[in-house]
């Protein structure tokens, strides 16, 4: 799956007046670094770690003219100022985009650029062939959970100790993030499981958060017209 240019994330979603997006560039890696640090000390530990990492950004974050990898970094910026940044990982064997990381500055959150830009997962997911996108949201705030439900993400459930934040100077937990999805695939490519192979409570929850599509009358087109 080959990412989007700049071009074309421009066009797919238009950010608020004033900022731009741009793709990082190798040379823009310690600066980036220093931002995320200052925007969002909890990422010190667990997942969103790897972010303040050059050698992270070295082995696996695509460059332009560097040949493709499978983690993308955008930034946005105002100016030449720097306002935030993005990150989606691409999976190529299940046509699958992770939605890994958005951290914005708390100078530019008033500007709304998360939920501005929050259709562009799934309209470059499309371009690209993605069939299927998933994210997790912090529980702490529910800034990100809105922009996600709103943009008609699914929330499938929680996990319940994946990553670990540091809670208080020198505490560090296990934490709940809410897991949200989004399929881009129309519901008849969906092979629903046998309910028989499913144990009761598997059943009751699979029921809740995928009740069965309503069905779709043979004769509906033309019906009440004489």
């Amino acid at each position: 799956m080959k990412w989007p240019s700049i071009d074309d994330l421009s066009g797919m979603a238009p950010l608020p007046r004033g900022y731009r997006y741009e793709i990082l560039i190798r040379s823009g890696v310690p600066r980036l670094i220093e931002g995320i640090r200052a925007w969002h000390p909890d990422i010190a530990v667990g997942g969103g770690s790897c972010y303040l990492r050059e050698d992270f950004y070295a082995r696996h974050v695509h460059f332009d003219g560097e040949g493709h990898k499978d983690v993308f970094v955008g930034v946005f910026k105002f100016g030449d100022e720097l306002a935030g940044m993005w990150s989606w990982e691409q999976i190529p064997e299940t046509l699958s985009l992770y939605g890994r990381l958005i951290v914005i500055s708390p100078a530019h959150r008033d500007a709304k650029i998360a939920s501005a830009v929050m259709p562009l997962a799934e309209r470059a997911g499309r371009a690209m062939g993605a069939e299927f996108l998933y994210g997790l949201a912090t529980l702490k705030i529910p800034h990100m959970q809105r922009a996600l439900e709103s943009s008609g993400w699914q929330l499938v459930g929680f996990t319940s100790g994946y990553d670990r934040e540091e809670v208080a100077p020198g505490v560090v937990k296990r934490i709940f993030e809410g897991a949200y999805v989004k399929v881009l695939v129309p519901e008849g490519e969906l092979m629903r499981p046998d309910p028989n192979c499913l144990t009761p409570r598997a059943r009751a929850l699979f029921d809740v958060l995928f009740p069965d599509p309503p069905a779709v009358e043979a004769d509906a087109v033309g019906k009440g017209h004489p």
